[in-house]
């Protein structure tokens, strides 16, 4: 009799519960579909509004560059995206920020012994643009350095006399003497004729032949017509 009685509890318990049960599964789904339905939602909302921020900032950054660009093509050139022919020009040199502003375009220090002129170009934005001259003398010991002589014509001296104050440094087994100066009018036509000659000779105005003269090459005559002419672009003086 005990047995079948617990038999028959058993029943009535599985008969009760069973359907709440079921009940509860039911329940329980249909809130997690609402939650997750609701999670999805705020989930898309935020990446709507990520995305519309997104937007917004790139449309402002698009309207700020447009009005960059209308400013800096009223002076000649854009400084945040020089054109292809700058890009041209530059992509053998360095480039220097400068602080408070500005840009200064230059190239290497030799490294080989003997004379060399070395025009670079300072930049302040718009057309302000400025034409320096570094001009040194690599060797084993220190000369009478005062300045440099260029041959580019026949029998024609072109003197670069230094103007600022001559420096000595040591440089590896030997020296570096230079000074660093603005190109004054007749230093830039020295350099223009240097530019477009490809050919020359440089030296030292000391007495007696000197084993720091040397002959310009081509590469280099280059480079300084690269230099002119960035620096004709710069100022708006040259069309690209």
């Amino acid at each position: 009799m005990g047995k079948f009685k617990a038999i028959a509890m058993l029943i009535l318990i599985v008969g009760i519960v069973t359907p709440l049960g079921i009940l509860a599964i039911q329940h329980y789904q249909e809130t997690k579909a609402v939650v997750s339905a609701r999670q999805e939602k705020e989930l898309q909302e935020k990446l709507a509004a990520i995305e519309a921020k997104e937007q917004k900032e790139i449309a402002e950054r698009k309207a700020h560059m447009a009005e960059q660009e209308a400013k800096t093509l009223k002076s000649g050139i854009k400084d945040d995206k020089p054109d292809e022919v700058i890009r041209g020009l530059t992509l053998q040199m360095e480039e220097q920020p400068r602080e408070g502003g500005g840009t200064v375009y230059y190239y290497s220090k030799p490294t080989e012994t003997g004379v060399f002129v070395q025009p670079y170009v300072i930049h302040n934005g718009g057309t302000d643009a400025q034409l320096r001259l570094f001009v040194c003398h690599i060797g084993k010991t220190p000369v009478n350095f005062t300045g440099i002589e260029l041959m580019l014509e026949e029998d024609k001296i072109s003197p670069i006399k230094a103007r600022s104050e001559v420096k000595t440094l040591e440089d590896g087994d030997g020296i570096i003497q230079f000074f660093d100066q603005e190109a004054s009018k007749d230093e830039e036509k020295i350099l223009r004729n240097m530019g477009m000659s490809g050919v020359g000779k440089i030296f030292m105005p000391l007495p007696g032949p000197s084993n720091d003269d040397r002959y310009l090459n081509a590469h280099e005559c280059e480079r300084v017509q690269d230099m002119i002419e960035l620096y004709d672009i710069l100022r708006g003086k040259k069309k690209t």
